[in-house]
């Protein structure tokens, strides 16, 4: 009689049935362990719920299917000892044994006592496969020992791969599927928790941007992602680390000044969805989109309050000098085709061109025996810092540009009819110093697939920006044929440069340009996100005409001479410092104006002083000493910022 099935059994059999995706990688893994390559150690590494840990649990199915010993370590049940580490992995060293070692970040103080277990322990018939968020340090290729490895950056799913895991999960509705495929941006957890509430609940509520979803939806995500261990974070430190791409003191002490944030940058950092980013910390993309929601709903003026001031913070570490700062606060607009081609991707990448890289463009573009082409080509060839390629995760090309400062063209691009032009004309205007050049903007994808399309411009200009390209540009002048597709830059207010229209023997060319304002386009960006939040200059009403929100914002940025020096409640004349005390005491005194000396007045009002007025309040700090739920603080806040406003 056939043994009967157990859970274990039926559990692992629906997961096999619904994975999807992963060929190169599994293709990898059957190379090691059929012997037919030499890679012995498969190291997977990515952020949480990218599908590291199911990629291991496929890996050991297979190894099960071919009779070979399978022995699984999951790092989160190892005991804080070398002995314990020593005694899970002695297994291993079966002959043709399968060393699995998941959540590998948990036994990070053991990682070089680890790999000298790997080493000494498997057999070289063995295969290992290790996945952890972080990439491996250089312990792992010492020596021959990197002949062996084999490092793999676990991406998101396509959304070829995406809609086949939700059709796997029952999800069929065309117009369910693709809410979702946005929404999760090819994290397969999310996809997963998404399918499970649509089986349950009926259609998932989510937005079309990524990733915003409906409050339930967020829920499972954060009790997935983030649990209990959520509760133990300053919640200010958490609204923060919420809306900015990733935390830092410097980040805090602007945002929440006044207040001792250093233990909770530490709980931060401690988080399971918490991530390192340089010197900084980034909560998982999906947690913090969660996070972000639920603040934006339970009190909308926190949330935009924030923002502003994490916008402003980021807008004067771009104008120092720092690229990053660039591309994290253009992640701050909210309107996708106002972003300035800056959104991160999850599905391509920025580079410099390869080898290979001009054959894959003249086959796909047939282009490759005409003089543009090759002018092109020298581009790539000669200049790789200002050709930008663009290229799907699994490293195919999908589009090239070149993009560069005018002041940084080398000599022979006075001759090219692309650029030779413009930059003469340039010299002529006396803006050449402030001007950014792109032209012959190459995309390789479907002409139909106009996502895929515009995630190659997207990621072009990052590329641009990470890499240096650009620095800050007040001008960009793009040059094109005249029939390509200029689909998208509307918003940002391009128009032709009439003197510069032309044409060779095989093109007509036109050059359309932008201005993005003396502060370039960092400060075009800080423009956008203020005008979005509804501080900025192109806000229906000018805050002068309003004061009651004027002194609202000043509640906000109670502590920030800077932003007060400016606001319209301070006076024209006098040091930054004066003008921002006299603003300062405008809004003391409209909060004496807006409550009485009633105990329901003074609680109002308590929120007000505890949360702006004092440098070692905050949010957090008002709502634990109120007694509050989240829920009850923010709309007893608000309801006591309406009183301020309407007193003034």
């Amino acid at each position: 009689m056939a043994a009967e099935e157990r859970l274990s059994d039926l559990a692992a059999r629906r997961e096999a049935e619904r994975f999807v995706g992963r060929d190169e990688v599994l293709a990898l893994v059957d190379g090691a362990l059929d012997g037919r390559s030499d890679v012995r150690i498969v190291y997977l590494h990515g952020p949480g719920g990218v599908g590291k840990s199911a990629i291991v649990r496929a890996v050991g199915r297979r190894a099960d299917e071919a009779g070979r010993p399978v022995v699984r370590v999951d790092g989160r049940l190892v005991g804080p000892t070398l002995e314990h580490l020593r005694a899970v992995v002695a297994p291993a060293s079966a002959s043709g044994s399968v060393l699995l070692v998941d959540e590998v970040d948990a036994v990070a103080s053991l990682r070089r006592e680890l790999r000298d277990l790997v080493l000494a322990t498997v057999p070289a018939t063995g295969t290992v496969v290790v996945a952890g968020r972080a990439a491996p340090d250089r312990a792992w290729f010492d020596g021959e020992l990197q002949s062996l490895v084999a490092v793999v950056a676990v991406r998101p799913l396509d959304r070829d791969d995406a809609r086949e895991l939700l059709r796997r999960h029952q999800v069929a509705d065309p117009e369910e599927v693709d809410r979702v495929v946005r929404w999760a941006a090819g994290y397969p957890l999310a996809l997963t928790l998404a399918s499970s509430l649509a089986a349950t609940d009926g259609p998932v509520e989510a937005s079309p941007a990524p990733p915003s979803a409906g409050g339930d939806l967020d829920g499972l995500l954060l009790e997935r992602l983030g649990g209990h261990e959520l509760r133990g974070v300053d919640p200010d430190v958490l609204d923060v680390a919420a809306i900015a791409p990733a935390v830092d003191g410097p980040l805090l002490a602007t945002v929440l000044p006044g207040r001792a944030t250093r233990s909770g940058v530490t709980a931060l950092r401690e988080l399971s969805i918490a991530e390192p980013f340089g010197a900084r910390t980034t909560l998982h993309p999906l947690a913090r989109a969660a996070l972000r929601t639920r603040l934006a709903k339970s009190d909308p003026d926190r949330c935009r309050t924030l923002t502003v001031r994490i916008a402003r913070h980021l807008h004067r570490r771009a104008l120092g000098g720092d690229p990053s700062a660039a591309l994290e606060l253009a992640t701050l607009v909210e309107d996708p085709e106002l972003r300035l081609g800056v959104d991160p991707s999850t599905t391509h990448y920025a580079d410099v061109p390869r080898p290979g890289d001009i054959e894959a463009m003249a086959a796909c573009t047939g282009a490759g025996s005409t003089a543009w082409f090759a002018r092109l080509a020298r581009w790539c060839e000669e200049q790789p810092g200002v050709a930008i390629a663009v290229r799907r995760t699994d490293g195919t090309l999908s589009g090239m540009s070149v993009i560069g400062m005018a002041s940084a063209m080398p000599d022979w691009a006075e001759d090219d009819i692309e650029t030779g032009p413009v930059l003469r004309w340039l010299r002529q205007q006396g803006i050449a110093e402030e001007a950014a050049l792109t032209h012959d903007t190459v995309i390789l994808e479907d002409p139909d697939d106009l996502v895929a399309r515009a995630e190659v411009v997207r990621v072009g200009n990052a590329g641009a920006m990470a890499m240096g390209a650009v620095r800050n540009p007040r001008y960009v002048f793009a040059t094109a044929a005249v029939d390509s597709n200029y689909r998208g830059i509307a918003p940002l207010r391009y128009a032709p440069v009439e003197p510069l229209s032309r044409r060779d023997d095989e093109r007509e060319l036109i050059t359309l340009s932008t201005d993005f304002g003396p502060d370039g386009i960092i400060g075009q960006m800080l423009r956008l996100v203020l005008s979005e939040q509804g501080e900025g200059p192109a806000a229906d009403q000018p805050e002068s005409e309003v004061p009651g929100h004027a002194v609202v914002v000043a509640l906000r940025a109670f502590h920030d001479d800077d932003v007060l020096a400016a606001s319209p409640l301070a006076p024209a004349t006098g040091s930054v410092t004066e003008r921002a005390e006299a603003a300062r005491q405008q809004a003391r005194d409209a909060v004496d104006r807006a409550f009485g000396p009633s105990p329901g007045d003074q609680l109002l009002r308590a929120a007000i002083e505890r949360t702006y007025l004092d440098p070692a309040g905050g949010h957090g700090v008002a709502q634990r000493e109120l007694h509050m739920s989240r829920s009850s603080f923010y709309r007893h806040l608000q309801k006591a910022r309406d009183r301020v406003a309407d007193a003034s």
